[in-house]
């Protein structure tokens, strides 16, 4: 009679621990959007000088949201540039502010 024998596994599973995630939302204040691109590019260089790698990623976060701020602003006034829009702002129901849907 022959016998089987099964083999184990050589390695042993570790025990599964829940992964935590942490998120951090970085909101621009008021103060932000209102600083210029070229402060913001200059308080960076300063950081990268002068301070840890961290302070040096975050002054450069600084810049991107600053510069993002501007871009959409930029946007929107180009938006309300527009005679048309603001004219159906005060007059929603003139004939040439209607919208139809498909």
């Amino acid at each position: 009679i022959r016998s089987r024998a099964v083999a184990r596994p050589a390695a042993r599973t570790a025990a599964v621990r829940p992964k935590v995630v942490r998120s951090v939302v970085v909101r621009a204040t008021p103060e932000v959007k209102e600083q210029s691109v070229a402060d913001a590019i200059k308080d960076a260089e300063e950081a990268c000088k002068d301070g840890s790698a961290g302070e040096c990623a975050a002054a450069w976060d600084v810049v991107e949201e600053v510069s993002a701020a501007k871009s959409h602003k930029k946007v929107a006034d180009q938006a309300k540039a527009d005679p048309l829009e603001q004219f159906c702002e005060g007059n929603p129901d003139a004939d040439e502010c209607r919208v139809y849907d498909d």
